[in-house]
């Protein structure tokens, strides 16, 4: 199931706009069509992708369809100075992972020093019907991690051999346990 667009001012600024989506906790993608910015040719979607009202990744996507990293600093402050941009919202349907599954290290790991924990799969792969909640860049995240998974690596690990934000591998790791396909 897609995500809803909607028309969203930010008129008020991108700044302000972000401080209300993390007040309200929505999850989702803000984009809006940018003009020769951050060394991006010609036209491009900037892109914001929100969790729970966290910005977890900033891009550009060019025309040719390739996405460029750029810093949210930059894009607040050129939406100051260029925009405001016509900012559209496509809400994210994914349910939060309840508080029931909060993720922490096992005992023994904090004690022994900054190493984190090394997940097991529990499950040989995920199913597409498992999967169906989220969007499907969503679930091509949650394949990757999961696929990272093999017993020895590390979360700090698995963290490091991808491109993903931190706090979004921390993100799927607990959707994954709460899928129970792994386990700490």
């Amino acid at each position: 199931m897609a995500g809803q667009s909607e028309a969203f001012d930010a008129s008020v600024g991108l700044a302000f706009s972000l401080k209300a989506f993390e007040t309200y906790r929505k999850s989702g993608m803000l984009s809006a069509e940018v003009r020769s910015i951050l060394g991006v040719r010609g036209k491009g979607t900037a892109c914001l992708e929100l969790v729970q009202g966290k910005v977890t990744a900033c891009y550009i996507i060019d025309k040719a369809g390739e996405r460029h990293a750029v810093n949210l600093q930059l894009l607040r402050q050129v939406d100051t100075e260029k925009g405001p941009f016509s900012w559209v919202f496509h809400s994210d349907p994914t349910p939060s992972v309840p508080a029931a599954f909060p993720y922490q290290a096992p005992r023994a790991t904090r004690q022994s020093g900054p190493l984190s924990p090394v997940p097991q799969q529990q499950v040989p792969s995920l199913y597409p019907q498992q999967l169906q909640q989220w969007t499907p860049q969503q679930q091509q995240y949650i394949q990757l991690i999961f696929s990272l998974v093999d017993g020895r690596r590390s979360i700090d690990e698995i963290k490091a051999q991808t491109l993903l934000h931190s706090s979004t591998v921390d993100e799927i790791i607990r959707i994954l346990l709460v899928l129970r396909a792994i386990a700490l």
